[in-house]
């Protein structure tokens, strides 16, 4: 043991050292010699997501007979075996369902709540935020929903049991996968969390190392939790013996989660939200994901704007685009939160009207010297945050769609498994304000605020695009520049996908860094400064920046187009 903890200090060392002497962390960094295209054909149906053995599950049940929403179920479970630091049925999301014959589209909301005993200063001691206590404690957990939504969306809309679209996972989690320098760089850079959560002897070590890629990762244990489920029903995770071990694991580190926070937690089917961009409709989540609002904004404040006579990645596309994103932080911070509990101005928010007022506020030729200023601060932002979600895309042949976002939030959640199961718990309550004031504050059992926005839009009354990405607050600016990629510039999906991309937002009404891929071109750049944005600098295909999945539906009989962002594994298939 002396050895071993001796060992692990020399490794610690050696990583520090490693990191010290390069400018992002490991796994945001993308160099082009991994990149590559990934442009996927279909004619019947197709699958895409953020890894192969995922992707294979949902054909596997496509060709099965399944539907769509069997596929996407299969696809999301088998996520948390191949892609386990990102999502997982310790997390939670949203899905958009589109039912062909019924044409009609409907959301689940799977999204975690508080417990019931939350608070918004939990986060608190003696006054001061102990800012560890929203990541890596027990405090840090919220209730998960995924198990609960995916278990509703396949009884009311699949065709097949949870036990028959587990296999996949399961034997993924049984049979294990080589390690991809994706997973490997992420489980570098979380390595202290998983040792002070889990210990060393965590299922996500390798003898309480890191894995390297090519190492053989298997999680039999998450194998055995799968194929428990299957078999009793998912009333064995929120009220049997799986709820004992999440609340014991929970409590053990210091949280507040109860077998009733638990047993009393339900999905919700609710309706979408409509926005439109010229003669294309947008179809995406309502609140508490404030992804799709923030995208129909984004889409209304540039429906008017000459972006064709601008150009592609010309200065003042990024420019409006910079600011609109600022202006839309600022009431982001005052008005957002879990509807359930706060009113909320919705129809304003995402009317034409508000646009242009927005685009009224943009200055073409500068920087605002302020934005909005409100009592709020918007949830932290920091570099270091990545894309720590998943999102994937079903299309079946009867035409039905899903488009699917769920997480744990940030790589490999809280860190804590509750024993034996295998499975990671998120740490979603660091989604809630830091600020007890704000109306995203912590409290009984809310939704956290959330990011994501898994869409679908439509074309002339047609599904034209399924979409979605992780990311924390870049998602919605990632995927609206996506949109716009294809439907204002003519790039090819995963050319979109595939582009060099931009962010920026305000904070306490002053303008934070304008972060760009530096693929962009230095004379954009320069353009850019000399308009007041302080350029940072990002790889040139950075997680920061999410890792978008989408596809393609192209006229009839032409079939499917699938394209997969190389800033992760993603990957597609169909038949």
């Amino acid at each position: 043991m002396i050895l071993l903890k001796a060992t692990k200090k020399l490794f610690l060392i050696g990583l520090s050292l490693y990191l010290s002497l390069t400018p992002l962390s490991g796994h945001n960094q993308s160099p082009a010699d991994r990149h590559q295209p990934h442009d996927f054909q279909a004619s019947k149906a197709m699958v895409v997501a953020a890894h192969p053995l995922a992707v294979k599950a949902g054909v596997e049940i496509l060709r099965q007979g399944g539907n769509a929403i069997d596929a996407a179920i299969a696809t999301a479970a088998a996520l948390n075996a191949a892609e386990p630091f990102a999502s997982g049925i310790g997390g939670g999301g949203f899905m958009v369902i589109y039912l062909a014959q019924e044409k009609k589209v409907t959301v689940i909301n799977f999204r975690e709540r508080a417990p019931a005993a939350a608070q918004p200063t939990m986060f608190h001691l003696a006054g001061r935020l102990q800012p560890k206590w929203r990541r890596t404690h027990g405090l840090a957990v919220a209730v998960p929903g995924a198990l609960a939504g995916w278990n509703y969306a396949l009884q009311k809309y699949g065709t097949l049991s949870l036990q028959k679209v587990f296999q996949p996972a399961i034997k993924i989690a049984e049979t294990g996968f080589p390690v991809s320098s994706t997973f490997s760089s992420i489980n570098k850079d979380e390595y202290d969390k998983l040792l002070e959560m889990d210990g060393e002897n965590s299922c996500y070590l390798n003898q309480g190392f890191p894995f390297e890629p090519g190492d053989l990762f298997r999680n039999p244990a998450l194998a055995k939790t799968l194929r428990l489920v299957a078999k009793k029903g998912i009333k064995i995770f929120y009220k049997g013996e799986l709820a004992q071990k999440i609340v014991q694991a929970v409590q053990k580190k210091g949280g507040i989660m109860t077998l009733e926070d638990l047993a009393s937690y339900q999905p919700l089917e609710v309706k979408p939200w409509r926005g439109t961009y010229k003669d294309y409709e947008i179809w995406t989540i309502p609140l508490p994901g404030s992804g799709g609002l923030h995208i129909i904004q984004l889409l209304s404040i540039f429906e008017n704007l000459p972006l064709k006579k601008w150009g592609y990645l010309s200065p003042n596309y990024i420019h409006y685009f910079a600011e609109a994103l600022r202006f839309i932080f600022a009431d982001r911070a005052r008005y957002l939160g879990d509807p359930e509990f706060i009113k909320i101005p919705v129809a304003q928010l995402i009317s034409k009207k508000y646009a242009q007022k927005l685009i009224a506020k943009i200055n073409p030729k500068k920087v605002a010297e302020s934005y909005p200023s409100t009592d709020f601060s918007p949830p932290r932002h920091s570099n270091e945050t990545t894309g720590n979600t998943t999102h994937l895309c079903v299309v079946d042949e009867q035409g039905n769609i899903v488009s699917l976002t769920q997480s744990i939030n940030h790589f490999f959640g809280s860190g804590i498994v509750p024993e034996g199961t295998g499975f990671l718990l998120n740490n979603h309550m660091d989604d809630f304000s830091r600020n007890p004031n704000s109306p995203n504050a912590p409290g009984s059992r809310r939704h956290p605020l959330s990011s994501m926005g898994p869409l679908i839009l439509f074309h002339q009354g047609k599904p034209f695009l399924v979409l979605g990405s992780p990311g924390g607050t870049r998602i919605f600016s990632s995927l609206t520049q996506i949109i716009l990629n294809i439907v204002e510039f003519g790039l090819g999906l995963d050319e979109a996908i595939e582009a060099p991309r931009f962010f920026s937002y305000s904070l306490k009404g002053e303008a934070r860094p304008l972060f760009v891929e530096k693929r962009i071109p230095a004379s954009v750049l320069d353009k850019l400064q000399q308009m007041g944005h302080k350029i940072s600098l990002r790889q040139a295909y950075d997680k920061y920046f999410g890792g978008a999945q989408g596809i393609l539906i192209l006229p009839a009989g032409q079939g499917l187009r699938g394209g997969a962002d190389s800033r992760r594994d993603g990957f597609g298939g169909g038949y």
